[in-house]
């Protein structure tokens, strides 16, 4: 059976030249860190997400319909092969439709039985069906500095983003937990040295065991639980 590229669908209110734009508004919706421009024709760009990063050249563009990305150069910090990305390609195809147009993203090369396709299926998923519906139609879009990640407990999930010692401390508003990581599995936390709380007076990076640590929304996924007081059983 052939295996089949990531692929992801969307519809938005806005006109096909609009949504173009806002595609290769990068910085707008997938990463905060850029470099390089991503506006026309062979175009190189990088996006960095702590010590991971993927280099692209835009090798393909037709303004309001199409756009292809291809992928130069990648280190794929969490993987066994960190440079998997490299000669894939991510192709951009839009739509007229009533009302409005759909955006179609194809990545040409992430099949089923590469290291992080699960992975890199949900990252995508994230970024393009809820931070960029969001900057299309919103212009807000969530773009990420460091990687999406998720820990268990039991049967319970937490949602959080991953971060390289070296990336310094970040700061959010609102409540959020800080774990020291001591491994992981791609973009799943699997141990931790400790939990903290991100409003501890004095803390920072350096006071951590690991290379790694995972800032943690400190949002309940279930009544009656306390996911500091959760997240703690995993020391």
């Amino acid at each position: 059976m052939e295996k089949k590229n990531y692929s992801c669908k969307i519809e938005v209110p806005v006109l096909a030249s609009d949504a173009f734009d806002g595609i290769n508004s990068i910085s707008g919706w997938w990463a905060q860190n850029l470099e390089g421009n991503s506006t026309a024709l062979n175009d190189v760009f990088t996006v960095h997400f702590g010590e991971t990063f993927g280099t692209f050249r835009v090798t393909e563009m037709i303004p309001g319909a199409k756009v292809v990305w291809f992928c130069e150069h990648s280190y794929l910090d969490l993987l066994k092969d960190k440079t998997e990305w490299e000669g894939s390609s991510v192709v951009w195809q839009i739509n007229p439709i009533k009302n409005g147009c759909s955006i179609k993203m194809t990545h040409l090369g992430l099949v089923p039985g590469k290291e992080c396709y699960k992975d890199c299926e949900q990252g995508w998923n994230f970024y393009i069906k809820e931070s960029l519906l969001k900057f299309l139609t919103e212009r807000r879009g969530e773009p990420g500095v460091g990687i999406r990640a998720r820990i268990n407990v039991g049967d319970r999930v937490y949602q959080g983003t991953l971060y390289s010692k070296s990336d310094g401390i970040r700061h959010f508003e609102g409540d959020y937990i800080v774990l020291d990581v001591r491994t992981t599995d791609v973009e799943r936390v699997t141990a931790v040295y400790s939990v903290l709380k991100h409003e501890k007076a004095g803390f920072t990076p350096t006071q951590l065991k690991g290379a790694r640590y995972m800032m943690v929304e400190n949002k309940p996924l279930c009544d009656g639980v306390d996911p500091f007081e959760d997240l703690l059983t995993l020391v």
